[in-house]
């Protein structure tokens, strides 16, 4: 690989996280309330009947999997798998910020 398409790969990228900080923001001011996971939690509760944050995980892959569907539908070239890819992108940050409060020792399980 070359220094240039290294220089263009890597400015791709920052690029690309920046706007999906903006994606995020768009979407957290749309959704916001007093529980930023309140849609994970209340699709948890519907899924099984449980709101933690394995339960969430859980609720936030299949939104996942909605995009991953999408993508395998349509391949490369398909409609829209821009947008699948960033929404995956999101709800990975999401999941990792569960990931990290599933650690603390009051929230394992």
């Amino acid at each position: 690989m070359t220094k240039r398409t290294n220089e263009e790969f890597t400015e791709f990228v920052v690029n690309t996280f920046d706007e999906l900080k903006e994606l995020f923001l768009k979407k957290n001011e749309q959704y916001a309330g007093l529980d930023p996971l309140a849609n994970f939690r209340t699709g948890a509760q519907f899924a099984c009947g449980c709101d933690n944050y394995d339960a969430m995980f859980r609720e936030a892959m299949s939104y996942q999997r909605k995009h991953i569907a999408h993508m395998t539908n349509n391949g490369i070239g398909g409609e829209k798998v821009d947008e699948s890819l960033k929404d995956i992108a999101v709800y990975s940050v999401i999941m990792l910020y569960m990931w990290q409060k599933w650690q603390e020792p009051e929230n394992e399980g």
